[in-house]
């Protein structure tokens, strides 16, 4: 059975923006900035890398290449908001994640619950397009290396699984340029040496291949021979939790705050479910251009419940609304979350906590979030 799943998001910044932006699949998009702007390109969708764009070049050159994609600058909120969701959506089939980068993940066997790996790998991958629109490609075998390589041979959105002892021969055959982690400089170098293969640079002996291809020489040497040269930091619990709700015509102030307040609820209810603790507290909106504004706060204590999220979520969502700028989208992020909640003090504050709940107790309201969601609510008047 294979010991590791490795799940891979190879166009993981341009399918967030392509949800975003609601772009059919065949409309090149660039991200980077706009077609006459002086930057580069961060990336490229698959259409537009066919026609030639690459990450690193001119925005400019790329849209000379596809003048009919779309340019949109890249907006590091809408990545955020979409990892988090991500991470939490994968942990409903495992225990535990070792997210390597935002877009790459590895998952123990171990940690799998439920059915074969192949079976479990498949239903994640549905969900994440059917739930997020993203693209995922799966790897299975026994070593991290031969895994991240069975993902990307199969990208954007297949699986494969290499049979159990036959990781080191699935390598070898392959060109040097699959494995993972080496860099353009140390390639040039292995091929002008005549390593053109991974299976030419297993066969090296240690000392010349870290001469070859310089720092991490021999772990990649030891990736090539399907060993394991990196241990895995795996977490049970996610970097964050996000909670959205969109919001329909124009909005006051303080129906904002009530939708934070619905948001951290229910991010109360599932750190309570999962038995995490919160150090911290971000609200964001979206206004009708698409754009984010954010703000955050460290929680004094760390904190699960209703009576330590409400009053922080609805203090910062005071801060993000604007007149004449009416948010569309309201989101609100737990993260860093740990299992080890806030320390017990030295007194007994069951009397001072009165006050502060009777405060919170009146912030709570009749008004229906359901409503607030169809944008059937009614603004209060400027007279009140």
């Amino acid at each position: 059975m294979a010991t590791l799943l490795v799940l891979s998001l190879p166009d993981f910044v341009t399918d967030v923006e392509r949800r975003w932006e609601a772009l059919p699949a065949d409309v090149p998009l660039v991200v980077g900035g706009a077609a006459d702007g002086p930057g580069l390109v961060v990336a490229a969708c698959r259409v537009a890398r066919a026609a030639g764009v690459h990450s690193g070049q001119p925005l400019r050159e790329a849209a000379r290449l596809v003048p009919t994609a779309r340019f949109v600058p890249g907006i590091l909120d809408r990545y955020a908001e979409a990892a988090s969701m991500l991470d939490e959506l994968v942990r409903r089939w495992c225990t535990e994640v070792d997210w390597v980068a935002i877009d790459r993940a590895v998952i123990p066997a171990i940690a799998l619950r439920g059915a074969a790996p192949a079976a479990l790998a498949d239903q994640i991958q549905r969900a994440v397009r059917d739930e997020l629109g993203l693209a995922a490609a799966v790897g299975l075998a026994d070593t991290e290396a031969a895994a991240t390589v069975a993902a990307a041979l199969m990208a954007p959105s297949g699986l494969l699984q290499v049979l159990p002892g036959y990781d080191a021969r699935f390598l070898a055959a392959l060109e040097v340029r699959w494995l993972p982690g080496l860099q353009a400089a140390a390639r040039t170098r292995l091929e002008a040496n005549g390593v053109q293969s991974i299976g030419d640079l297993a066969s090296l002996e240690p000392h010349v291949a870290e001469r070859l291809i310089g720092a991490g020489g021999l772990a990649l040497w030891q990736s090539a021979r399907a060993e394991a040269p990196r241990p895995l930091a795996s977490t049970e619990l996610p970097r964050s939790l996000t909670r959205v709700l969109p919001l329909q015509g124009l909005v006051s102030s303080e129906e904002v705050q009530l939708a934070a307040e619905h948001l951290a609820d229910q991010l109360a209810q599932r750190l309570v479910h999962i038995g995490a603790f919160a150090h911290a507290l971000t609200v964001r909106v979206v206004n009708a251009d698409q754009r984010f504004r954010s703000r955050s706060m460290t929680l004094r204590e760390a904190g699960r419940l209703r009576a330590d999220l409400v009053p922080a979520a609805r203090a910062l969502a005071s801060q993000l609304w604007k007149f004449g700028q009416p948010p569309v989208r309201v989101s609100v992020v737990a993260s860093g979350l740990t299992a080890d909640g806030p320390q017990l003090s030295l007194f007994d504050l069951s009397t001072q906590e009165q006050p502060s709940l009777r405060r919170l107790d009146g912030l709570r309201t009749q008004r229906s979030f359901r409503a607030l969601a169809k944008g059937t609510l009614t603004r209060r008047s400027r007279a009140s």
